[in-house]
């Protein structure tokens, strides 16, 4: 049968620094360390992206086969796996959340992997010196089966391999950045103003328009951003259910306006102003049907998010926390009303209000069946067209 050509996202999350440290170090131990960072970055990057393979010390994953037809169970039901039709991803920043919070995961790991060995070796020694980048590409491939294993091969796979030597270290000073090409900048509608340009060019492709952002100084940021997380002793309600997903999927769910009205009773969610340019904090959203708006206070992908909801006098403070778990992730709603009511009372009137006006337990076990439905159908929904 012959291939078909698709369209999607390639990726590329490169280990900068692996080779002089390799050079430098106790093969054992920097092996070791190399083999400790791939998993998690791909774990990090899966199931958003599927594995086509590791690389020596880079990881390389790509969308969804966009040629292949999603049957939705009705109509207008968003797609489980989060792309359209055209490939791309139906809630345009969830490739920024994906990539960054894997770099977020992997600076963490790495600050705190000094401390975790006992090893004094210049292996362990010198992991904090390592770094991340990602080169993002949007383009056509076909899928090619080499010695039983499918991975992408095509023109634009190309390119993304090529920009992994870019000038962008040169002129920047950057050791870790997202590099997006002009293809992908459109793919994800993002403001191109926003990023730092530049336009590289290669033997038999051309010229290659770029932009870039600096991870170092997202991570610096996120890690100073004030946080707002309403622990479970400061909560008036808590709901809590396990779904069978992982978190990636699960937050999509959460934060999707259009998948969100299909689980929560008598729900229209639409989206509200987007300050950045994206989902984070400052961002609103409305529910036309109880005119109720929520703003996001803090976001933390695939963590937990916390907003304001209300109308009028009516205003509720909500974590939504993500953990991750053996079988899924368990998902926890703290709820706290704010108001000067005794807390008896306010807890009382929360707990009716979430009960059985929102009927969030409801809307947990709606959830629950739609991300079942949609587990055990993943497969025999994607027919040829």
């Amino acid at each position: 049968m012959t291939p078909t050509t698709q369209k999607g996202f390639l990726v590329i999350a490169d280990i900068t620094g692996f080779t002089p440290f390799l050079a430098a170090t106790e093969l054992e131990h920097s092996q070791e360390i190399l083999q400790h960072m791939l998993k998690g970055i791909i774990s990090l990057l899966t199931p958003t992206f599927k594995l086509a393979e590791v690389e020596g010390d880079a990881v390389f994953v790509y969308s969804e086969n966009r040629m292949i037809r999603e049957v939705p169970a009705e109509r207008g039901t968003p797609s489980p796996l989060g792309l359209d039709s055209n490939g791309k991803f139906e809630r345009k920043e969830r490739i920024l959340e994906v990539i960054e919070s894997a770099y977020y995961a992997f600076r963490d790991r790495k600050t705190t992997y000094n401390r975790i060995r006992s090893c004094g070796c210049k292996a362990c020694q010198m992991a904090s010196s390592l770094d991340l980048k990602f080169i993002v590409h949007f383009g056509e491939f076909i899928m090619n089966n080499v010695g039983g294993k499918n991975k992408p091969l095509g023109p634009s796979v190309n390119i993304a391999h090529r920009l992994l030597k870019n000038h962008l270290a040169e002129s920047t000073g950057w050791n870790a950045y997202i590099l997006f090409t002009r293809d992908c900048i459109d793919a994800i509608s993002l403001d191109r103003e926003k990023f730092h340009h530049e336009t590289e060019s290669y033997e038999h492709i051309g010229h290659i328009e770029t932009f870039s952002i600096n991870l170092d100084q997202r991570y610096q940021d996120f890690v100073k951003e004030r946080k707002v997380f309403l622990s479970a002793g400061d909560a008036d309600y808590i709901v809590q259910r396990d779904f069978p997903v992982p978190p990636s999927i699960l937050w999509e769910w959460a934060n999707d306006p259009k998948k969100r009205t299909q689980w929560s009773p008598n729900s229209d969610w639409h989206i509200g102003l987007r300050p950045s340019g994206r989902t984070g904090k400052g961002s609103t959203n409305h529910c036309v049907s109880s005119k109720v708006v929520e703003k996001i206070l803090d976001y933390r992908p695939f963590n937990y998010y916390t907003s304001s909801m209300g109308r009028g006098i009516m205003d509720f403070m909500l974590t939504a926390n993500f953990e991750e778990i053996p079988v899924g992730t368990r998902l926890t709603w703290h709820v706290r009303m704010n108001s000067m009511l005794p807390r008896p009372v306010r807890r009382l009137i929360c707990q009716l209000i979430l009960s059985k006006g929102v009927k969030v337990q409801k809307g947990f076990e709606m959830l629950f069946k739609l991300l079942a439905k949609n587990e055990a159908e993943a497969v025999p929904q994607l027919t040829e067209v």
